[in-house]
């Protein structure tokens, strides 16, 4: 049994291993796909990019980008958090939230104010996440009524969920409108 856990950066040389887990964790090659637009995009400019590992295998990643509320100039700083990606042999382990916990304190240190995604309703908010609609964050393309409960977000700078609302934006890559149910 591997205990040796090591959470770290993403260097160039994980990037093939880290679109491999990308393909296991969702079962396609999608998330993969975004992965590689995401890091090669100025305009998401990566926050944050950590793999874990355990032993010597990659086991997770996340990534987070750049975002921005759409006609606000002066708004705060936040992020998207895409993709999430723990290998299926290790999932329901706590290995999703070390990195997702992981990913919003180096957010919080960069002075973020919001981290936004589409993710799973049942595991986000044990993260810290809630719903963005209830909040006035409205998404890149409009959801259909059964995937509004994905819509989340997590407030990182005291107050900023309740000073801001708007239409989030976000790098091209994570607008695309497949990813939106368009």
């Amino acid at each position: 049994m591997m205990t040796d856990i090591l959470l770290c950066p993403a260097a160039p040389v994980d990037i093939p291993a880290i679109l491999e887990l990308n393909r296991l964790a969702f079962g396609g090659n999608a998330e993969a796909e975004l992965v590689e637009a995401l890091l090669a995009d100025p305009a998401a400019a990566p926050l944050v990019n950590l793999v874990l590992f355990q032993g010597d295998v990659l086991r997770g990643h996340v990534l987070l980008s750049r975002g921005w509320l759409d006609g606000v100039a002066d708004g705060p700083a936040l992020s998207w958090l895409a993709p999430l990606a723990v290998h299926p042999e290790r999932q329901g382990r706590g290995l999703g939230q070390a990195l997702t916990h992981a990913a919003s304190a180096m957010a919080a240190e960069m002075d973020q104010s919001l981290i936004f995604l589409m993710g799973h309703p049942g595991f986000y908010p044990k993260c810290g996440y809630v719903p963005a609609a209830p909040h006035g964050f409205t998404t890149p393309h409009p959801l259909p009524i059964e995937a509004q409960p994905a819509w989340m977000v997590r407030e990182l700078q005291k107050g900023a969920l309740s000073h801001w609302s708007g239409r989030v934006r976000a790098a091209a890559a994570l607008e695309w409108p497949e990813l939106w149910g368009g």
